[in-house]
């Protein structure tokens, strides 16, 4: 097992979330980052400090090992590239990335209510251009190298992708990586505006970066990018996360949670709970995006988890499909009570 918690990095170099975990009443969350390393291995020397000073991409690694763990993978880390080469009902390889800010942006961490978006059109343009960059990154990493590898040919690539790009990126939900992969925005400022009864929808084939430039939407709506089987995405497997799995019934917080509308309305069911009443899975908040032109598909069986959803889409008819349990968490927010001196 790694040592994950002793610094070995010059404290200004610390993490705020890492330093924070440190304190002596996240020991619950401290062990369900312990948890999520079980088999992990750190191949180049360099994991536990970059979980230490730059925390979110390596958790999400973390995060990535110990869902399919959960789904009884065989992983094998003596391949140095790409992140995990494992199997379960077929082998995969994975890579896993993060939607980081811009150059000089705000760091996702630390923020304040006064960079809670208003505007959720650029906030969900600004999150596609993030999320394109990060996929865009991996797929020529696959081609340029990892689809060189003897244990890399013939087998679906699949990219974990998570989004970290701004304060406040957990609240793009799903909306962004749906119109990079597929095309479709879900406009929901108009729905509100308009007092409409559907959700309203509509085709982008692009999103502007700025007067010079724009980013192509839709990577899976031909097939270009048919090296990529699948991205899996989430928004939610943050700090949150953690803190929801932890046992940690004592603690002073209280869970407000958005999930898919009941009945079929355009509205999430809200939900709030204090933190000895909150149940939460692992898998809970994770999107499966399959490419309906991949070279190598996956189907429903490969990530097959009751809190998953998965998206299908038919090429032909332009339908997307989506399996997902009744009540999927869209949004989960956190409202904590601070002990002071309980250090």
């Amino acid at each position: 097992m790694m040592d994950l918690f002793t610094p070995i990095a010059e404290d200004e170099k610390l993490h705020p979330i890492f330093k924070m975990i440190l304190q002596k009443q996240y020991g619950p969350e401290r062990e369900v980052l312990n948890s999520w390393a079980k088999g992990f291995e750190d191949r180049d020397g360099k994991f536990v400090y970059e979980l230490q000073t730059t925390f979110e991409s390596s958790m999400w690694e973390l995060y990535l090992n110990a869902f399919l763990n959960e789904l009884g993978a065989n992983t094998d880390f003596s391949k140095y590239a790409p992140d995990f080469v494992t199997e379960l009902d077929r082998p995969i390889v994975l890579e896993a990335t993060i939607a980081a800010p811009p150059q000089g942006g705000e760091a996702p961490t630390g923020h304040s209510q006064k960079f809670a978006p208003t505007d959720f059109s650029n906030f969900n343009q600004q999150s596609a251009i993030r999320i394109s960059n990060s996929l865009s990154s991996k797929i020529k990493k696959y081609r340029t190298s990892y689809s060189k590898l003897e244990h890399v040919k013939d087998k679906p690539y699949v990219i974990g992708l998570a989004s970290f790009d701004r304060p406040y990126s957990h609240y793009a939900v799903n909306r962004a990586i749906v119109a990079v992969l597929y095309g479709l925005y879900v406009d929901e400022e108009t729905t509100i505006a308009t007092g409409a009864n559907e959700l309203i929808k509509y085709p982008v084939d692009a999103v502007i970066k700025n007067e010079n430039a724009t980013i192509p939407l839709g990577l899976f709506t031909t097939d270009e990018f048919k090296d990529v089987s699948a991205v899996i995405y989430s928004s939610l497997a943050t700090w949150g996360k953690i803190r929801a799995l932890a046992d940690n019934p004592s603690a002073q917080t209280v869970y407000h949670t958005s999930h898919l509308p009941v009945d079929g309305g355009i509205f999430p069911e809200m939900r709030n709970s204090m933190k000895s009443d909150y149940v939460e899975d692992i898998a809970d908040g994770l999107h499966i995006l399959h490419n309906p032109f991949a070279e190598h598909p996956l189907d429903v069986n490969t990530f097959n988890h009751e809190r998953v959803a998965q998206y299908f889409v038919d090429p032909e008819k332009g339908m997307m499909d989506v399996i997902a349990p009744d009540d999927f968490l869209l949004l989960r927010q956190l409202m904590s009570a601070v002990v002071r001196g309980d250090a």
